[in-house]
């Protein structure tokens, strides 16, 4: 048990991120099509700016979930679960979905949508540091860490939160022009922050006194 054990930490790294790999092209695919097949982008009006600002989140958002993959895989050893297999398929089923959205009347869904990518985000990305604490090969890492507490799923709160009360307020005040342009400012500034903190994490994981 312990040789299949060792065999599954060793290997599942390279199927993950092959997985995670051709998932992200699939979407990458999907956002240049939509890009091609939209006329309204190519228009000077709100519309085209709201898509635009649309696309540049899902970009953005499909950068992210690859830098963060890429950066769990390949700076920690953890147990795999078949949950690890699942949640990949999740995110790019939230993904395509982002995408397939966009359309010249900005749809409240894609703000609801954005916001379930951020839950399964920060839970697969929760769960797994977990089980990496866990394993001593990743106790240089972890020793001047402290576990995390509810206090550090406060930024995740207010995303999400922010997210789904803009998706409200849209529907609510009837879909006016500025909740969505807000709405789309406000997902470009934290994917930006999002994609900042992976750097930092991956720069604590480089330095010889981190791992």
């Amino acid at each position: 048990m312990n040789n299949m054990r060792e065999r599954a930490q060793r290997q599942f790294p390279i199927v993950l991120l092959t997985l995670i790999s051709i998932i992200q092209a699939l979407a990458l695919e999907l956002l240049w099509s939509k890009i091609i097949e939209s006329e309204f982008l190519w228009y000077f009006d709100a519309a085209a700016l709201v898509g635009w600002g649309m696309l540049s989140v899902s970009l953005m958002g499909i950068l992210q979930i690859w830098v963060m993959y890429s950066t769990i895989v390949m700076g920690f050893t953890w147990r795999p679960s078949l949950r690890d297999s699942i949640i990949p398929f999740v995110l790019g089923i939230q993904q395509f979905m982002m995408v397939s959205i966009i359309s010249p009347t900005f749809n409240v869904m894609w703000l609801y949508n954005l916001a379930s990518i951020f839950l399964v985000g920060n839970w697969m990305a929760h769960i797994t540091f977990r089980r990496a604490r866990a394993n001593k090969e990743n106790d240089l890492f972890f020793k001047s860490r402290s576990p995390a507490t509810l206090k550090n799923f406060t930024w995740p709160f207010v995303i999400i939160s922010t997210l789904v009360m803009l998706g409200m307020m849209f529907t609510a005040l009837g879909g006016p022009n500025w909740v969505a342009l807000s709405s789309i400012v406000f997902a470009n500034g934290v994917l930006a922050l999002q994609i900042i903190s992976s750097r930092v994490l991956w720069n604590a994981m480089m330095r010889s006194d981190a791992v």
